[in-house]
């Protein structure tokens, strides 16, 4: 991989940390805690329950994105950016531009 080919996927990756805090914390004002002594109907309540738990599900895979976010940014920075952590190969650009945090070539994300 060229050096200019890691700065640009240093600055997608950059975009997408920035653009994954943003939404976690959007995310995270809009919560409110559903009161048992809420006076709303069951139903209501049970739907109410139901985006909630929809909600943390979300934020928990934006969680774990940002994570796979700062690993390929710190991989970058190691020089091993690029690599699958399985086999070794290098992942295809096409890849990277989709998924620019991967961690596994294709072959090895297929098992």
């Amino acid at each position: 991989m060229t050096p200019s080919d890691l700065d640009r996927f240093r600055d997608l990756l950059s975009d997408l940390d920035r653009d994954i805090r943003v939404e976690l914390d959007r995310d995270s004002t809009a919560d409110s805690s559903i009161s048992p002594d809420n006076a709303i109907g069951r139903l209501t309540r049970m739907e109410a329950i139901q985006a909630q738990n929809i909600s943390n599900a979300g934020k928990s895979r934006l969680g774990k994105r940002l994570l796979m976010v700062k690993s390929a940014l710190d991989a970058i920075e190691n020089g091993s950016y690029g690599t699958c952590v399985s086999c070794g190969d290098a992942i295809p650009t096409g890849r990277l531009e989709i998924r620019p945090e991967s961690r596994l070539c294709v072959k090895c994300a297929a098992r």
